[in-house]
C-alpha cells in the first residue's frame, strides 16, 4: 500500500511550539526523529528541518524560519524519551557538534534489522515495503533542504520519514525477541551508541582517518597525531570540512618531513594557497609537540609463519563467518569485519586472549568465533554444497 501522512501533521516556526511539542513527547514517552540536514561545505552539518512524530502527530521543526532544535536535543539525551531512529550517525554527530548531546535512549531501525534477516545497511523505503509493506516516495531525497519556501511535496516527504517509525521498529524489535535476540540488539546499541561510544569526532583520534598514516614510522606517526589534531580542531572552528584547510596526502608529508617555518611549510606541494602564514605557525607548533610525544607503533606485523597461515586462513574464514550468519539470518557486517576477522585468527594462532576482540565474547563468539577457533586449530574443514546453505561444516578430529 502506498504510505500517507497524518492530518495531524504540523509546521513549527517559534522555540515555543518546539517547547510545547517537547512537552507532549514527554508525556507520550517516546519520539520518532530525522533531521534533514546539509553538510558539503562545513565541518557540522547544518539543521535545515527536523521531523518528529509522537504517536498522535507528527511536527515539522524549521530551525530556518526561528523553530529552534534546543528542546529536541533535549529529548534526545533524556533518559525518560524512547528515540526511535532510522541511521542515525550523522544526526547524532550533529546534535553532539551543535548541541553537545547525545542519545540516551535510542534504537536505530537499519541496526535492528540486521538482526532479524533483513540485511545491513538498508534505506528507510526498502524497509517499510519489506517489512510494513507500505511505499513511500523517493523523489525528494537529494532536495536543497535550506531553501524556503519547502514545496508540498518536500513537506510530504519529510514528513514520511517519521510517519511509520513506531510501527516499523516496533515490528523488528518483535521479530528480534522470537528469535531470541532482543538482548543481542540492546548489546549493540550500547555499543555503537552508549556512554562509552563516540558520536563527535575526537581531535587526538582523527590521525587513524587519515589515508596513508600505516607507512609512517612510530615517531612520525605521533608528528601527524598532533597535526591532524590541529586540522580537526580548526576545521570545526572555522566551520569548513577538514580536507579543505590540508589534503590528507599533504598532511602525511609535512609530518614526514616536518618543515621549521611558516615559508617552508606553505612552500610544500597541496597546501591550500588560502592557508595564512599564522596558520602554518599554529601547524609547526603542533607537530613540535608531537615531536616530544611517545612514538605510535601499530604493534609488529605477526611472525612471518604467522601470516603465511593468515593468508590461507581469512578467507576461508570469512566463508565461515558469512555461511554462519546466512544460517541464522545475521548481517555478516554485524558480526565481524575482515579486519575484525584478521585480529581475532592472528591471536588465535599466537595463543593470545582472545575476550578484550569482538569476535571472542558474548554473542559474536558463539556465532562465529568459537568456529573460528576450530577452523584455526585444523579441528573444523569446509566443503562446498550445491544447495542451501551451500557449506558443510566437517568435523576433523584429532587434527591440531
Amino acid at each position: 500500500m502506498l504510505g500517507t501522512v497524518s492530518d495531524q501533521t504540523s509546521m513549527l516556526v517559534t522555540p515555543e511550539e518546539v517547547t510545547d511539542l517537547a512537552g507532549r513527547v514527554r508525556g507520550h514517552g517516546r519520539m520518532a526523529l530525522d533531521v534533514e540536514f546539509l553538510w558539503e561545505r562545513t565541518y557540522a552539518p547544518i539543521p535545515c528541518l527536523a521531523q518528529v512524530a509522537t504517536p498522535d502527530e507528527i511536527a515539522l521543526v524549521d530551525p530556518i524560519e526561528g523553530g529552534a532544535l534546543n528542546a529536541v536535543a533535549e529529548l534526545l539525551a533524556d533518559p525518560d524519551v524512547e528515540v526511535v531512529m532510522h541511521a542515525p550517525s550523522a544526526d547524532l554527530t550533529l546534535f553532539a557538534l551543535g548541541f553537545d548531546v547525545r542519545p540516551s535512549r535510542l534504537l536505530d531501525s537499519q541496526l535492528i534489522a540486521g538482526f532479524v534477516g533483513l540485511g545491513a545497511g538498508q534505506s528507510l523505503g526498502a524497509l517499510l515495503q519489506r517489512v510494513l509493506d507500505i511505499r513511500v516516495p523517493k523523489t525528494e531525497g537529494y532536495s536543497d533542504w535550506s531553501r524556503r519556501p519547502l514545496t508540498r511535496a518536500q513537506l510530504e516527504y519529510a514528513a514520511t520519514d517519521v510517519a511509520h517509525l513506531f510501527a516499523m521498529v516496533d515490528e523488528l524489535m518483535r521479530r528480534a525477541t522470537a528469535l531470541g535476540r532482543r538482548e543481542w540488539v540492546l548489546e549493540e546499541h550500547e555499543r555503537r551508541y552508549g556512554p562509552s561510544a563516540r558520536v563527535a569526532p575526537d581531535p587526538l583520534e582523527a590521525w587513524r582517518k587519515v589515508k596513508g598514516q600505516g607507512r609512517l614510522q612510530p615517531a612520525e606517526r605521533a608528528v601527524l597525531r598532533r597535526a591532524a589534531a590541529w586540522r580537526e580542531t580548526e576545521a570545526r572552528r572555522r566551520d569548513r570540512p577538514v580536507g579543505w584547510l590540508l589534503p590528507d596526502r599533504t598532511l602525511i608529508e609535512v609530518a614526514r618531513r616536518r618543515p621549521t617555518s611558516p615559508g617552508a611549510l606553505l612552500d610544500e606541494r597541496g597546501v591550500p594557497s588560502a592557508m595564512r602564514e599564522s596558520e602554518a605557525a599554529a601547524l609547526i607548533r603542533a607537530m613540535d609537540e608531537g615531536a616530544h610525544d611517545p612514538p605510535i607503533a601499530l604493534g609488529p606485523p605477526p611472525p612471518a609463519k604467522v601470516q603465511a597461515r593468515l593468508d590461507t586462513l581469512t578467507p576461508l574464514a570469512q566463508i565461515l563467518l558469512t555461511a554462519r550468519s546466512a544460517a541464522v539470518e545475521l548481517a555478516p557486517t554485524l558480526v565481524a569485519t575482515r579486519d575484525d576477522v584478521d585480529a581475532f585468527l592472528a591471536a588465535v594462532l599466537m595463543d593470545e586472549p582472545l575476550e578484550a576482540l569482538p569476535l571472542g565474547r558474548g554473542w559474536r563468539r558463539e556465532v562465529a568465533g568459537d568456529a573460528l577457533i576450530d577452523l584455526a586449530a585444523g579441528r573444523l574443514g569446509l566443503a562446498p554444497l550445491s544447495e542451501s546453505p551451500f557449506l558443510a561444516e566437517i568435523s576433523l578430529p584429532g587434527h591440531e
